[in-house]
């Protein structure tokens, strides 16, 4: 009774024990909350994002005017006759611009404003997709070590079979040394693979600023999209949805800005002054002379003849046209990306299910019946081998297959830009989200 209650004691201990560890347990981070970790804490994106604040800056800069001048000015005789002339005088000097050029200035500082936040959205696209990429390399790895382990398993139980029954002489050496180069082949695939997962866990802990030994626990399950919508509706969407696309139209509404204000610039700011003068002379065998004031006011009128900002207005004209050429050289591409990465995803889709569906479950069985035939001395070790190596080839081929699919399915979330209405790149961030 003493023994049955301390050892309910130690259970109950252990439990309490691991209670806060349960408590600290975070469950697994699937692709959009990873997506979004990098979004708010990507070291680059943030670089990027200043970007935003230096064009604002400019457009407080562009709203204001020139500063006002203040000359003064002092002539007399001291140093020569000494008689007492002199001629004092002060004036203040102010341009002020007579053809809308503050307000252009604005304009395109305005469009300079919306370029930074569409190279933002650009780089965060990008940054999604190199998540993306990294997160699903980690999960085909992840899952090729399951199947390794399961490899590594089973046959560490055959080794142990066959190593009973080769001192019971019923194998002979041969099977005995088959099974354990086997084994070790297992376990050098299982090393090379951890190799790799420590690279990619690395990189998506840069991706998401991190350290890059940080421990990163990441959703391992292979999820296959269930339906996609139709290919024009996708197009249609990277079309109004892409930021690159976004920010060459904004590069042609500022090209006609800045041509707007080279033209606006032609007539160069005028120039008002305002001044005093109090002058003193002196007239030999005359009496003193008083001193005389006047008030003068100045109008400076630059005059549009020589530079009239003909190389502005042109260079603004052709990158304008620059910017269309590249409008139509980038909804083609766009066009081609989705549709290619279109395809192949459904392509590739079939091939995924179909495996899921018959080849994985028939080659586990194989090998479950090929052990067991083995173990009551119905086959040789090779059978048992070529079946097991029968059902890895298919397992490769699989993950390979899957490792295919990710790959166009980011490239196609790549290529739309932002998350679709059917669900699809849920993992995207919308553009509003992107510049906080």
């Amino acid at each position: 009774m003493i023994k049955q209650n301390w050892g309910f004691t130690c259970f109950l201990m252990g439990v309490i024990a691991l209670i806060p560890l349960l408590g600290y347990a975070k469950p697994p981070l699937d692709l959009k909350e990873l997506t979004q970790l990098g979004i708010q804490n990507n070291k680059d994106l943030k670089a990027a994002r200043f970007a935003i604040a230096i064009a604002e800056a400019r457009l407080t800069q562009s709203g204001l005017w020139s500063n006002p001048s203040l000359n003064l000015n002092n002539n007399d005789d001291r140093l020569f006759n000494n008689e007492g002339e002199y001629s004092r005088s002060i004036n203040f000097n102010q341009a002020f611009p007579i053809s809308g050029r503050i307000g252009r200035q604005k304009t395109v500082a305005r469009i300079d404003i919306l370029r930074a936040q569409a190279e933002v959205f650009e780089a965060t696209r990008q940054l999604s997709a190199k998540v993306a990429n990294a997160f699903y390399t980690v999960v085909v790895a992840e899952n090729r070590m399951q199947q390794l382990n399961y490899l590594q398993g089973i046959n560490q139980e055959l080794v142990r079979v066959i190593h009973n029954r080769y001192h019971a002489a019923e194998i002979s050496k041969l099977d005995d040394n088959s099974a354990r180069i086997e084994y070790a082949r297992i376990k050098q695939e299982k090393q090379l693979l951890k190799s790799q997962l420590i690279s990619q866990y690395a990189l998506l802990n840069q991706l998401i600023g991190r350290a890059p030994n940080a421990s990163l626990h990441v959703e391992k399950t292979i999820k296959i999209a269930k339906g996609l919508p139709s290919l024009g509706s996708l197009i249609n969407h990277a079309l109004n949805n892409r930021p690159d696309r976004r920010g060459l139209l904004l590069a042609e509404q500022r090209a006609l800005a800045d041509r707007r204000l080279a033209q606006a610039e032609r007539f160069a700011d005028w120039n008002l002054g305002v001044g005093v003068q109090q002058d003193k002379i002196v007239v030999e065998g005359a009496p003193p002379q008083q001193a005389d004031r006047t008030l003068g006011v100045s109008l400076s009128i630059p005059l549009p003849i020589l530079n009239r900002n003909q190389g502005r207005i042109l260079e603004a004209g052709a990158t304008g046209a620059q910017a269309m050429m590249a409008i139509d050289a980038l909804n083609l591409a766009i066009e081609t990306e989705v549709t290619s990465n279109y395809g192949q995803l459904n392509a590739l889709k079939i091939s995924v299910v179909q495996t899921q569906g018959t080849s994985l479950r028939l080659g586990l069985e194989n090998v479950t019946l090929a052990r067991e035939a083995y173990q009551n001395g119905q086959v040789s070790f090779l059978n048992v081998l070529q079946v097991q190596r029968q059902q890895n080839e298919v397992q490769m081929a699989y993950l390979t297959t899957v490792g295919q699919y990710f790959q166009s399915y980011v490239a196609l979330c790549t290529a739309i830009g932002a998350p679709h209405s059917s669900e699809l790149c849920s993992y995207l961030s919308f553009t509003k989200d992107t510049t906080k």
